[in-house]
């Protein structure tokens, strides 16, 4: 009598609790952005279209967890083996996936070519157009097919051609909307999009929040999850406290904020990416022409120090700009030597900027500057406001004006290796990121056979030949790759950030389930 007493109590309790778990799993998954999206047009927002897009547009091809193209409106990778990739390898061929968009419009090859046909149209205020420049025709052969004639074999067109790996990541665009347009520096996509993705935009609460239902048209079926909130918040602090109480699923911590969420119970997911950080130097300035200069500035860092100490195990140190292994070379950069340093640096005047309230600029030049004058140099750190030390030319950016000695900065790279964009002789700003003047014809030519060729194992030497020059020159001094690491609620399923930083790639697969 005892036991069945027992076990009739538990099942009353089973049966009072349940109400509260499915009242928590009808909560919509929460995650969060830093800042309010300027527009949700990704042809003119591209933090936009790294950040959030995947939650409501499509591309021809996503990213995965692992830096995979993933098929999403073309149906596979074009290769020369699947016939693709013409033999003179200036012909792309895609296969695309017909289907409708959100508002139920149909879509097909038509609504590619007219992306492609818009960003190529010079009334647009698009951030980069590297990519479609190198386009000669677009051709929508049939709607479940098109093809795109390029004016030179380029290998890196593939992985950044209306990709979420691109440097820039642009989504297809709704023909049936856009169209109307002589230009898209203002349509009715800044704030009410129609996209391709798992779920559609239901709400924008300007400043404070961003609401998602499931798309009925995407082409993969019903997403796990039907709603999905983004939350609006600046503040790290904020955002752990309201993962802490359940009000938002997941969010970026660091430092001593690992150990809080752990404390709190939360999942904390890291993942390596391919975000590089990164001393530059200003070569216009004759100090940082000197090839001594750079390498006493190399030899003067304790970077293992400052990934533990000032980044907390945030930061895998690297001599290479590389992630994949494929394409590091075998050199490397000056160890790490104070009275070698000493030697070189001793007298040299260097003004540091850096954008103060990013990723711990602050503490990180404190420690850099302490290097720096310890080996003799005479470090005056120069902070700015991100927006400004990053602003393009015409608005006077910092980096971009070439208004500093040595830049504590960063680099969000795409998914090709491809480095020409920061380092190429003509890659100088406004036509790239060339920021700090380098120029080495060598490098330029290794990027180009990179560039024209489609053979991995080719391109990969010519990529290590290329950032073996890098090493060789130290036009920068590479700090390490950015870990990510996010709070996580136990409730959220199939959270998989990739190597990109681009975290919402697979929104599709995202579910809530029993804590």
């Amino acid at each position: 009598m005892r036991k069945r007493s027992i076990v009739t109590l538990l099942a009353l309790v089973a049966t009072i609790a349940r109400p509260v778990d499915a009242a928590s799993d009808a909560r919509p998954l929460a995650v969060f952005v830093e800042e309010d999206p300027s527009s949700l047009d990704t042809i003119l927002n591209t933090p936009y279209g790294w950040q959030l897009a995947p939650l409501s547009q499509g591309y021809l091809f996503t990213v995965d967890d692992r830096g995979r193209l993933v098929p999403d409106m073309a149906r596979e990778v074009p290769t020369r083996a699947n016939g693709g990739i013409s033999p003179d390898g200036k012909t792309i061929v895609y296969r695309i996936r017909t289907g409708r968009w959100s508002d139920g419009a149909p879509f097909d090859a038509r609504d590619v070519a007219f992306t492609a046909d818009a960003l190529r149209n010079p009334a647009t205020n698009v951030p980069d157009r590297s990519t479609v420049d190198r386009i000669v025709r677009v051709d929508a052969t049939r709607p479940d097919r098109l093809v795109v004639r390029l004016a030179a074999p380029s290998a890196p067109f593939v992985s950044s051609f209306l990709t979420l790996g691109a440097e820039d990541p642009y989504a297809i665009l709704p023909r049936h909307v856009a169209a109307r347009y002589a230009n898209l520096n203002a349509t009715s996509l800044d704030a009410r999009p129609v996209g391709l993705g798992p779920f559609r935009l239901e709400r924008w609460l300007r400043g404070e929040r961003l609401e998602f239902a499931r798309n009925p048209f995407y082409w993969r079926g019903p997403s796990a999850t039907d709603r999905i909130v983004v939350r609006v918040e600046p503040n790290a602090a904020t955002r752990l406290l309201q993962a802490r109480t359940g009000d938002l699923d997941a969010t970026y911590v660091s430092g001593l904020q690992i150990d809080e969420a752990r404390d709190a119970h939360l999942r904390v997911v890291r993942k390596t990416t391919s975000v590089v950080d990164y001393l530059q130097f200003d070569e216009r300035i004759p100090a940082f022409r000197s090839p001594r200069v750079r390498d006493g500035v190399a030899r003067a860092i304790d970077r293992d120090r400052l990934a533990r100490t000032v980044y907390r195990g945030l930061e895998e140190p690297t001599d290479s700009g590389q992630l994949d292994a494929a394409f590091v070379p075998p050199d490397r950069l000056p160890r790490y030597d104070p009275a070698a340093a000493r030697r070189e640096l001793a007298g040299v005047a260097i003004d540091l900027a850096i954008a103060g309230t990013w990723r711990s600029s602050s503490e990180a030049a404190l420690v850099i500057a302490s290097d720096l004058n310890a080996a003799g140099a005479t470090a005056t750190i120069r902070s700015y406001q991100p927006s400004v030390f990053w602003a393009p030319l015409a608005s006077g950016g910092i980096l971009e004006s070439g208004r500093f000695g040595v830049a504590l900065t960063s680099w969000s790279p795409g998914l090709d290796p491809d480095r020409s964009y920061l380092f190429d002789c003509a890659a100088r700003p406004p036509a790239g990121g060339n920021a700090g003047w380098y120029c080495d014809r060598a490098f330029d030519a290794a990027e180009r056979r990179g560039g024209v060729t489609y053979e991995r194992g080719a391109r990969a030497a010519a990529y290590r030949t290329a950032h073996g020059l890098l090493v060789r020159d130290l036009p920068i001094v590479p700090l390490g790759f950015e870990i990510s690491a996010y709070a996580v609620s136990r409730r959220f399923a199939n959270f998989k950030p990739n190597v990109l930083g681009r975290d919402f790639w697979n929104a599709w697969e995202w579910r809530v389930t029993s804590p």
